[in-house]
């Protein structure tokens, strides 16, 4: 018994998560979790009504969903929805939408009053009317054995067949005998057409047959209508898909049904909102309370066409046709949250849709992120979120938002890290968990190597995933790997999250002190500027690239004087500063005073006390200048950059000149791509005299490396004759 109790526990959790699944869209997954029911309980009335309503939506599944409502129903004979359901397939591939087609459909032939078929007809129409479909198919049987050649019965009888008893094998040879009869009858053609494609999935046949019945009869709109809904739905053709519908619509100005999808058809098509609003607007006029004109006008408003308040007003229409449908409130409570920006009123929506749906894990999990990382509310927030946990234990979805949650807002990496690699165990595809995994691989446990691996595994699985290739992008750029790769990644970064502060920063800082190339990333490095003006950071940055794009250093100046006031107790901006102002514009004293705020903030850095050197042998204290750059060699014995000043003061201070050569060989040895070492090589060895074939090399490889239009021998001047020694 227990055992028992144990399968129905689990049968209506699986019931449960398919209905979510096929409300989200999900239909593959939908289908799969309701025949995973059907394995556990074979008789379960619901699980076949599940698999019905899963199979109804599907193109081209809709007589096996025909055949899972015949199950529902032979295994609980109470259910009335899976009999309207059932009928409800019939009925919405056979609505009629004209008046000439209506009066088409019940017009007679021609006959002779004498052989019954009359009557026959009679009787078969009234049982039709009181749904007796038994006694309706008996008579129109009755009425072949008559006069097996009558096409119209025959279709009338195909009709029958399909859409009130589901035997879409008898109902194509019944079809088929009328287009045997009369090639020219086109609605045996259409009629055949839409039940070969929707319902047997026999695709490519029911369209070529709809095409015959339209070039039969060009003026009728259903067959264009059909046709175009199969190309979209069953073919993904959707520039064909809207020509046959935009035809159907020219047919008959008031054909709501194919306002609906061509407005459907255009939004989908991604490039043309306002055909597509101009096609549903005209649906919904036709059809005002039609629920899923309303839903597509409220997605397209809300993802295509930026206009949240016509969504509102959208959504708040379908809150007065389908009050109890938790799926309204849940997308009014993420138009809430995201484009209206109104989190309390979301959470209030939310909690609607949880009253109507208390296991909806969806609507748990929003929540559970609303809290936690909008409202700084993380334990209520874990709270919902731990309750969707609960309902959907293999959703890995609802594992990595407790992951995040347990890792950005509480700060248990440990456990953060167990969600996600759940998450990556229930869906070893899953882009996210691999992304949220590596960045607290990266971040965190600073396991460059796995992060490496899941960042990857991220990009393998979605290619145009920005927030993956962002970080792979910084962990390359930080791990020193292979430059041309790092640039990839995060050029690829930068393509697909133009606007990420982030990315903009990486992709600067790369292009300044790993290229050694200012010129590629000047865009980049104004456009940091502009999203974030109020970052000294990236006002640095900014100023840096300005020093090598401009004689001129006023500019670069105005940026790092604002990076100062910005962020008056950050080293990086009270250096480069300096350096300006000591290298740029020689103003030895405001170079003094922001070189030594700079060493205040940060006592530790190599070119800090370089600097410093310079400042102190142009006041005369060339003891104390030759301590600054020795302690700075100490630091730090493998900075080039140290390498290169410490050179620079041997020549200038006229010190020993073969040691300032192999001073600046092991700057070229520690940055043999960088332009400034070779750069400063070749003006010094120009200054020796005898070495033109040195000279000759060492500029060569400097010009290879350096920004275009740079004046090499200028830019080594400034740092070989510094014009604070010119004063």
């Amino acid at each position: 018994m227990a055992e028992l109790l144990d399968i129905n526990t689990t049968a209506k959790e699986f019931l449960a998560l398919a209905a979510h699944q096929l409300a989200t869209g999900e239909f593959a997954q939908a289908e799969t979790t309701a025949r995973a029911v059907l394995k556990i309980t074979p008789k379960s009335a619901a699980g076949w009504h599940m698999l019905g309503d899963v199979l109804s939506v599907l193109p081209g599944r809709r007589g096996e969903a025909s055949e899972a409502y015949d199950k529902a129903q032979a295994f609980d004979p109470e259910d009335q929805q899976a009999a309207d359901a059932q009928t409800s397939l019939g009925e919405r591939a056979t609505v009629a939408p004209n008046k000439t087609r209506r009066e088409r459909n019940l017009s007679l032939p021609h006959m002779a009053p004498a052989d019954g078929k009359e009557r026959l007809i009679s009787e078969a129409r009234a049982a039709e009317a009181r749904e007796d479909w038994a006694t309706a198919k008996e008579a129109w049987e009755t009425m072949l054995q008559i006069d097996p050649s009558d096409t119209w019965a025959w279709s009338q009888y195909g009709h029958l067949l399909s859409v009130n008893l589901h035997q879409y094998a008898e109902a194509e040879t019944a079809f088929r005998r009328a287009i045997e009869e009369d090639p020219t009858d086109d609605w045996a053609w259409g009629k055949l057409g839409i039940m070969l494609a929707d319902f047997m999935g026999r695709v490519k046949e029911g369209q070529s047959m709809l095409r015959r019945a339209i070039a039969l009869d060009p003026g009728e709109c259903y067959y264009r209508g059909w046709l175009g809904w199969s190309l979209y739905r069953q073919s993904e053709d959707l520039k064909g898909a809207e020509a046959e519908l935009a035809a159907a619509v020219k047919l008959w100005p008031d054909y709501q049904w194919a306002h609906f999808h061509l407005g459907f058809v255009r939004m989908e098509m991604g490039d043309r909102p306002k055909k597509a609003e101009e096609a549903l607007l005209r649906a919904e006029a036709l059809e005002p309370q039609d629920v899923p004109t309303l839903y597509a006008l409220a997605t397209l408003y809300e993802e295509q066409m930026n206009r949240p308040r016509k969504a509102l007003r959208a959504y708040q229409k379908l809150v007065d046709l389908v009050p109890d449908d938790p799926v309204v409130y849940r997308q009014l409570g993420m138009l809430y949250q995201a484009a209206l920006g109104d989190p309390k009123r979301a959470v209030e929506v939310y909690q609607k849709a949880l009253e109507i749906d208390p296991q909806d894990f969806d609507v748990l999990a929003r929540l559970g992120w609303l809290h936690w990382e909008v409202l700084d509310k993380v334990e209520e927030g874990i709270g919902f979120l731990a309750k969707a946990a609960e309902i959907a234990h293999d959703s890995p979805w609802v594992a990595t938002h407790m992951g995040q949650a347990l890792y950005h807002g509480a700060g248990k990496m440990d456990e953060a890290e167990a969600w996600f690699k759940k998450a990556i165990e229930l869906d070893p595809d899953y882009d996210w968990a691999h992304a949220m995994l590596g960045a607290l691989n990266f971040e965190h446990k600073e396991d460059a190597e796995a992060a490496e691996y899941h960042f990857r595994q991220a990009i393998r699985i979605s290619p145009d995933y920005g927030f993956a290739w962002a970080r792979l992008g910084r962990l390359l750029l930080m791990t020193e790997s292979d430059v041309g790769e790092t640039w990839q990644a995060l050029s690829r970064a930068l393509e697909l999250s133009p606007g990420s502060i982030d990315v903009l920063t990486d992709i600067v800082w790369m292009g300044i002190f790993r290229l050694y190339r200012p010129d590629l990333v000047a865009v980049h490095a104004k456009r940091l500027v502009e999203r974030d003006p109020d970052s000294a950071y990236c006002r640095v940055l900014y100023g840096q690239v300005l020093r090598y794009m401009s004689d001129d250093p006023s500019a670069a100046l105005v940026e790092l004087q604002k990076a100062v006031e910005l962020a008056p107790d950050d080293h990086y901006a009270w250096h480069t500063l300096g350096e300006v102002l000591l290298y740029d514009l020689g103003d030895l004293e405001a170079a003094e005073e922001a070189l030594l705020q700079a060493s205040t903030k940060e006592s530790e850095c190599t070119t800090t006390d370089c600097d410093i050197g310079l400042v102190r042998y142009a006041i005369g204290r060339e003891d104390a200048a030759i301590a600054h750059y020795e302690r700075a060699l100490e630091l730090d014995s493998e900075d080039s950059q140290a390498w290169r000043a410490y050179g620079c003061f041997l020549f200038y201070s006229a010190g020993d000149t073969t040691l300032a050569e192999e001073a600046f060989d092991r700057a070229i040895e520690l940055e043999p791509g960088n332009f400034e070492p070779w750069a400063m090589m070749a003006e010094f060895l120009s200054r020796q005299g005898d070495r033109e074939d040195e000279v000759e090399q060492a500029y060569k490889k400097a010009t290879e490396l350096a920004p275009p239009d740079l004046d090499i021998g200028e830019w080594a001047t400034r740092f070989l004759e510094p014009k604070v020694l010119a004063r």
